[in-house]
């Protein structure tokens, strides 16, 4: 589940736009359109200004910045890159390039870079949390927690560190500190989705089952009312009530999952779970199918369709399943053993 920890933190304002220093018209007509956050008119006018006085002003900081908010990194880094060659003492350059290397999924090299740019200023709250972010990604979740807990203590109100937090205190097993950060987070913030239903997934982790479909109940309802809905609430309701063989309301919700989100091969397996359970074989094949097809190295995937072709008397298809099961299971243990052998080597 990390990467639910990846929602997050499109960098919209990127601090505070400041005059730059020996500025054309150009640069301040950039500029202009950089505060109205008109992102690609504002990096073509600050490459223009970098043109015409090389090296000399801070147009190139503030393309990076640009280029950051159109998610073009790699374009932002390149362009950071050359303005730290020029303006070595710019903590703004190296902690945007910190930031870019986590939305780049290089989590080393995004803490390497934070730990330069905390040497020419103290990191921000924001800076913090995206610091821990990185140590999630290394599956680190006690540094994760140490670096949120700091963030917070300069930022109390930071609904999305508090909901980050309540991640990590969940994958940490921590259920009630995860409980006590989702219901902060949703006292601040009582239409956030996320919360309600991470609130759940905590509750159902301590056998709290009634408060748990409660919260899933109360996410779904704020979910209806969302822009853009999320598979989530309905997934994790549907699964709770089909291990509680609740197989008629568990495949109601479970279809609207896979409606919301076609391209997730959970809410297929479970979906297809739920449909073998009521022995309604041919849509529990259909949906073990399309599992399969989205993710096939799930052994899950592969065993529930076995049985399915088994069920419908497709011996030879059934054989082919539970042995892809056996294969998938021996490599995922032999992928385990090599990665604590790599962990103690280099200790």
């Amino acid at each position: 589940m990390k990467r639910v920890f990846r929602t997050v933190l499109l960098l919209v304002a990127v601090a505070s736009p400041v005059a730059i220093s020996g500025q054309t018209d150009s640069c301040t007509a950039a500029m202009q359109r950089f505060r109205e956050h008109r992102w690609s008119e504002a990096e073509h006018g600050f490459e223009e200004c970098e043109q015409r006085d090389p090296g000399k002003t801070d147009a190139l900081l503030y393309r990076g910045k640009s280029l950051v908010n159109m998610r073009r990194f790699d374009d932002a880094a390149a362009a950071l890159e050359r303005y730290s060659r020029s303006h070595p003492q710019s903590d703004d350059a190296v902690y945007l390039l910190a930031y870019i290397s986590f939305r780049e999924d290089k989590p080393k090299d995004s803490l390497r870079l934070f730990s330069d740019a905390a040497k020419l200023k103290p990191p921000a709250a924001n800076d913090l949390m995206i610091v821990a972010l990185d140590y999630v990604l290394l599956d680190d979740y006690a540094d994760a927690a140490h670096y949120l807990e700091s963030s917070l203590k300069l930022n109390p109100d930071d609904v999305e560190a508090r909901y980050h937090l309540g991640r990590v205190r969940y994958q940490q097993n921590q259920f009630d500190l995860a409980i006590a950060a989702f219901e902060e987070v949703i006292k601040q913030d009582p239409a956030n989705v996320k919360a309600q239903d991470n609130l759940g997934l905590s509750l159902e982790a301590k056998n709290q089952i009634e408060p748990a479909i409660t919260a899933y109940q109360k996410a779904i309802e704020l979910d209806q009312a969302a822009v853009s809905p999320s598979e989530q609430p309905y997934l994790n309701l549907g699964t709770l009530l089909l291990k509680s063989n609740r197989i008629d309301e568990a495949i109601q919700l479970l279809e609207r999952a896979t409606q919301i989100a076609p391209g997730e091969f959970k809410v297929h397996y479970e979906l297809g779970r739920a449909y073998f359970g009521s022995h309604h074989l041919d849509p529990a094949r259909q949906q073990a199918e399309e599992s399969v097809k989205l993710s096939p190295s799930d052994s899950s995937s592969h065993y529930l369709l076995g049985r399915i072709y088994q069920r419908l008397n497709r011996k030879e298809d059934a054989d082919e399943q539970f042995r892809l099961t056996a294969e998938l299971i021996r490599k995922k243990s032999a992928d385990s053993k090599r990665g604590m052998a790599s962990g103690l080597n280099t200790r």
